[in-house]
């Protein structure tokens, strides 16, 4: 009987596929899994005992913003502690390279607020610097859309010519050769709404040259959520790339129920042959900069452009008359959700901190303001900089996008950890719980999906979307990144008041063969290897 260096002895093996579970024994050897075994069939030098556990694939976290912070808490306890060991980061247009112009500044931001010292310009040497910081989590990298657009033309509203547009497509060109995994869009952030459809087919057909995947925040996802999600199929019928629709989800009450007619709409994209699907994470609250509340108008230049347009009288009542129509061209999150339901945090000045988690109506009330007046005014005050969360899902919804097979679990959070700086900065509990959440609620207690549907949602399905070859899978010759779980205790803590809280229940998480979680505790092992797709030129 051959001797293993790790075996994985007494439990369920749920191999990523949706094949049902089946009780076996998972040997590693280095860093690969090297066999899978009837009960007592081989031996290991070190041996896991996870009797009437859940075995599986290490989960692949097909959407995060863990670009910067990743380099900060390079343990990425928030991700470790809920089994996910690998990141896709550059998601929703904004990307950590390449970085030229204005979108140096951008970085530099996110850089300053982790204390992370910002010296890349190129996907390579972005790339670079991951191996050399070492991180708990593999992690791969889309270019952002947004980013390059920003770099090469600025904040302005301005049709990209032909000359812009040759340099885009350059960067992106020298990007993907090295290593980057596609293009993203975020279409509801400046600059990104600026670009036209021709403009991001444009972009979407390069990285389709070279494999690439396009992610889409879509640019609307409340009243405009249909026709948002027909400009995504049509970028992927015009570019031939694979689309990705991010975060898929109807918000605003008026809009809820939509999501059934949109993915009506992409299973008749798949019939014509465009290769599209969504992720999904399993909460009702996003969570972005307050800054996007604001028209596009207000948004068209950079950060003191927008600050003189708050503190202009004229420009306050334009902005005022339009937060209450619901049928603007834009994205009017404000006439979708109501005030009440936008709650801010991450706030700098010592005499706005008492309104830390309070809802901007709340604010409003305590300043004796309009809400709209409040609002303008504290991001005035705050230099922009403030987060809300934005209470605006229906559970009905969430729940149909999850049980649809063309979904995948992704968060939208970050890898970070609950101790020093990063444990005072806003946080939605996504970045902690997402893929526990997802699995406790919709698969073990509700039954939306089996177990085995939840695992393959998280692991096989993104990796297959990302195009992750040797990931995602428990099979012999895979990578072993693997997670074992209870599945009685496995449970997100992560709340909206207390989000910077641990999973529960994993017991042990190995990243490249490495014990990286030991009986429940993260063992400091920084195993994580950078992830450069190889581009395939077509």
């Amino acid at each position: 009987m051959d001797t293993h260096d790790i075996l994985i002895a007494g439990g369920f093996v749920v191999d990523g596929t949706g094949s049902p579970r089946i009780r076996k024994d998972v040997s590693i050897d280095g860093s690969k899994v090297s066999g899978i075994f009837g009960p007592g069939q081989a031996e290991g030098t070190m041996v896991i005992d996870a009797k009437d556990k859940i075995v599986c694939p290490g989960f692949i976290d097909i959407h995060t913003h863990s670009d910067v912070s990743v380099l900060a808490s390079p343990m990425a306890e928030s991700r470790i502690y809920q089994g996910v060991t690998t990141d896709i980061v550059g998601n929703c247009g904004g990307s950590p390279a390449p970085v030229i112009g204005d979108a140096r500044a951008t970085i530099q931001e996110y850089a300053d607020e982790g204390c992370v010292d910002f010296d890349w310009v190129t996907v390579d040497e972005y790339l670079l610097r991951l191996g050399n910081v070492r991180t708990s989590v593999n992690v791969g990298t889309l270019v952002g859309a947004d980013t390059l657009r920003l770099g090469v033309i600025g904040p302005g509203d301005v049709l990209a010519s032909d000359a812009d547009l040759g340099k885009m497509n350059l960067l992106l060109t020298q990007a993907m050769l090295e290593g980057a995994f596609g293009l993203s869009s975020g279409l509801i952030y400046a600059p990104g709404c600026f670009a036209t459809t021709d403009e991001l087919v444009s972009l979407a057909t390069t990285s389709a040259a070279f494999g690439g995947l396009y992610a889409s925040h879509i640019r609307g996802e409340a009243r405009t959520v249909v026709e948002s999600v027909k400009e995504a199929i049509e970028i992927g019928r015009r570019s031939g790339s694979r689309v990705q629709i991010s975060h898929h989800k109807a918000v605003g009450k008026n809009n809820w129920g939509l999501v059934n007619e949109t993915i009506a709409l992409v299973e008749m994209a798949r019939i014509e042959g465009i290769d599209v699907a969504f992720d999904v994470y399993p909460y009702t609250a996003s969570c972005t900069d307050l800054l996007t509340v604001l028209p596009p108008w207000v948004r068209d230049g950079g950060r003191d452009e927008i600050l003189r347009k708050l503190r202009d009288p004229s420009a306050r009542d334009r902005m005022k008359q339009e937060f209450g129509d619901r049928f603007t061209s834009w994205e009017n999150t404000v006439a979708e959700d109501g005030w009440e339901n936008i709650v801010v945090s991450g706030f700098h000045r010592p005499e706005n901190s008492r309104f830390e988690n309070m809802s901007i109506d709340a604010i409003a009330k305590e300043l004796g303001k309009d809400p709209e007046d409040a609002a303008l005014d504290l991001l005035v005050e705050e230099g922009l900089k403030l987060t809300a969360v934005f209470h605006e899902m229906l559970e009905e919804d969430v729940e149909t996008v999850i049980r649809h097979p063309l979904s995948a679990i992704g968060s939208d959070g970050e890898s970070t950890c609950a101790y020093g700086p990063s444990s005072h900065l806003p946080a939605h509990p996504r970045s902690y719980g997402a893929f526990a959440r997802a699995m406790r609620i919709y698969a073990l207690d509700r039954g939306t999906v089996t177990v085995e549907e939840m695992v393959r949602k998280m692991t096989s399905w993104p990796a297959s979307r990302i195009g992750l070859r040797d990931r995602g899978m428990l099979a012999t010759g895979a990578v072993a990144d693997i997670v074992v779980f209870d599945p009685a205790s496995f449970r997100d803590t992560a709340t909206f008041e207390k989000p910077h809280s641990y999973s529960k229940g994993v017991e042990f998480v190995l990243v490249s063969g490495i014990l990286t979680l030991e009986n429940g505790e993260h063992t400091k092992a920084r195993a994580g290897q950078v992830l450069r797709h190889p581009p395939r030129i077509s």
